[in-house]
């Protein structure tokens, strides 16, 4: 669907605009494709726990493992502590799509095990017989943000003696 230059947007609320300056309001049309593209994980995972993955579809999904509301088993966060990719494909068990999480049983090293995944933690969405792939950019939270934070004021201190000549 176009939209002419003269036609109106209406957002149900003001979070995708960028409204730092009201004189200068913006559409943010990242976000909003970002969202738009979250909803359609949704929407397929939602479609295959209702009727079963068809014909040769599969999907691989990589998701941030220390992303907020993520949950997974210990073992796994061990070995996996900052993404993790899983497949679904034949062997899942329990597909449960909520409004900002799914979760789904999959079987590692054949024990069965609970995994919870926020749609935000979500960082590539495949299904190769589609050849279909999406990616997202990766969320960061508010610690992360604060040790990058102190990272990058650091990094921006100069020593003197660095400077000197040796006599």
């Amino acid at each position: 669907m176009a939209v002419s230059a003269t036609s109106s947007l209406y957002f149900k609320d003001d979070r995708h605009m960028d409204n730092k300056n009201n004189n200068n309001l913006k559409i943010n049309y990242q976000e909003l494709s970002i969202e738009a593209m979250r909803n359609l994980v949704h929407k397929v995972l939602k479609l295959i726990s209702e009727t079963g993955l068809p014909e040769e579809h599969h999907f691989y999904i990589t998701f941030a493992t220390n992303a907020e509301n993520v949950h997974i088993p210990k073992e796994l966060k061990k070995k996996y502590p900052n993404e993790m990719t899983i497949v679904i494909q034949h062997s899942f068990w329990e597909l449960i799509v909520n409004d900002n999480n799914f979760t789904i049983i999959l079987s590692f090293n054949n024990k069965r095990s609970k995994l919870e995944i926020t749609f935000n933690s979500i960082l590539s969405f495949s299904d190769p017989y589609a050849n279909f792939m999406l990616n997202f950019p990766k969320k960061i939270n508010k610690k992360q943000q604060l040790v990058k934070t102190k990272n990058k004021k650091s990094s921006k201190v100069i020593n003197i003696k660095n400077f000197k000549k040796d006599h």
